[in-house]
């Protein structure tokens, strides 16, 4: 449809906003705000938008899984498109071939088309716009605050490594995840841990971008009980013939099964607390902790809750604490690990930043916690010492609002939340509202509930 780049041709000399990622987070307040009327407000803002890559689908392609959504979720955007004069993107193929998994659980490729083509109309809304600009073939290398709530961004072209500086008022950090970081070891249960120098020890994003081989047989210990440990394991598992293949789930916290409903999860027998397991916005069943789709349906015949293809794997809870009664998990948690060929943890994210610099030249350093990078309740980062940035605005991948009244979710999920329709819907909303509707606040404001001196040791859920 267009070449999705301007090279480094920068028309504007100051920006409202730098959204620094065109990937399904970047886009996702640009379709917010079109769904609720505010789209020309937020460009009179004057908006750049830098992506490396194809505006829309970010590294989803690389990502050898189902979407843990149905594809009908992904489609909802289609009105939003309409509403602009966008009615052809309705019949293309990636539209339709979507629309043939719309109860399903479509493959990442599948939906990574699909926001390629979204993507082309975003490209188009802000390149028609006077005061909006998108680089492609760019990306944010340095963050630098400035003493009055602006920054300079200093943006590189990866084609020859050309820099130019661009001033704004407030910057989107939202440039995908990167493995939770962990220094020297991971706890696995108390006086049990992983090294993660150990040459069998990989993360699960290694597997699921295809960066690291699957292996052929042996035993793999799987470190999590999240939608991304599963995934691993359904890899594995998916069309395996080897005998010798065995897969071991060590997880510290129960494994949750996502269901529409209270009366849903009622019906199929599934134990929950109705206080902390239900989102109070949607009535759901762990909203955002539970398995969904085949990664579900694969947890739950390894948990023995039905006939299913579960094979050779078998779950483990560890315990959080040291208690007698966890010994004997500690005691086979261990054995598992020793015994293991590979040793795969599907620990978590954190947010992929620029280097960040505040108004007196020293380095920002990102609170990070065993959930992400922490950003406030208004999406602003925090610093390691519990400062917010009002400048900086952190979600997507690595980064974000835990469950909330504001965004939804369950009291009992304690990870950061993301996800393309979120980012579209409740969380797209958060963000536009503290774009045009800011509290006011002074320039560095301490965030009370934030105590991240240090990262802390990443464990699983």
């Amino acid at each position: 449809m267009h070449s999705n780049s301007f090279g480094l041709s920068v028309p504007n000399p100051k920006y409202g906003l730098v959204i620094c990622g065109g990937g399904p987070a970047g886009i996702g307040p640009i379709l917010a705000a079109a769904r609720t009327g505010q789209l020309k407000e937020l460009l009179d803002l004057g908006v750049l938008l830098v992506e490396p890559a194809r505006i829309g689908p970010g590294a989803l392609r690389r990502h050898q899984i189902v979407a843990n959504s149905l594809g009908g979720a992904f489609l909802e955007c289609l009105d939003v498109l309409d509403e602009l004069g966008f009615r052809g993107v309705r019949n293309s193929r990636p539209t339709l071939e979507l629309v043939r998994h719309a109860d399903e659980y479509p493959p990442l490729s599948v939906v990574a088309d699909f926001l390629e083509l979204v993507g082309d109309y975003v490209w188009r809304l802000l390149r028609d716009h006077p005061s909006c600009a998108v680089l492609t073939g760019a990306e944010v290398q340095r963050i630098e605050l400035h003493e009055n709530l602006g920054l300079d961004l200093t943006i590189c072209r990866l084609s020859d490594r050309t820099t130019k500086v661009v001033r704004a008022d407030r910057a989107a950090l939202v440039m995908g995840g990167m493995p939770l970081h962990v220094e020297g070891a991971v706890e696995v249960a108390p006086g049990l841990m992983v090294d993660r120098s150990d040459p069998r020890v990989c993360h699960a994003h290694e597997m699921i971008a295809g960066a690291r081989p699957l292996p052929e047989s042996g035993r793999v210990v799987v470190l999590g009980g999240s939608h991304s440990a599963w995934s691993v394991v359904r890899q594995l598992t998916r069309g395996s013939s080897q005998p010798d293949r065995e897969v071991t789930v060590l997880h510290r916290t129960p494994i949750r099964l996502y269901y529409p409903s209270a009366q849903a999860a009622h019906a199929d027998g599934y134990p929950f607390d109705p206080d902390v397991d239900v989102c109070p916005l949607s009535g759901r069943v762990n909203r955002y902790g539970g398995l969904r789709g085949p990664a579900r349906e694969l947890a739950r015949a390894a948990l023995g809750h039905e006939t299913g293809p579960a094979g050779r794997v078998r779950t483990l809870q560890v315990p959080v604490q040291v208690q007698v009664q966890g010994a004997d998990s500690a005691a086979a948690a261990r054995a598992a690990l020793a015994a293991a060929d590979v040793i795969v943890l599907a620990t978590g994210y954190q947010a992929a930043l620029p280097e960040l610099v505040d108004a007196q030249g020293q380095p920002i350093r990102p609170a990070v916690d065993a959930t992400g990078t922490v950003v406030s309740s208004r999406v602003r980062l925090v610093d390691a010492n519990g400062t917010e940035y009002p400048q900086l605005l952190g979600y997507g991948l690595g980064a974000g609002l835990p469950a909330s009244t504001v965004a939804g979710g369950e009291a009992s999920y304690h990870r950061r939340a993301d996800g393309v329709w979120l980012y579209q819907n409740d969380i797209g909303d958060l963000v536009v509202d503290e774009l045009l509707h800011p509290a006011t606040a002074a320039p560095l404001a301490s965030c009370a509930s934030v105590s991240a001196s240090t990262p802390r040791q990443a464990t699983h859920a």
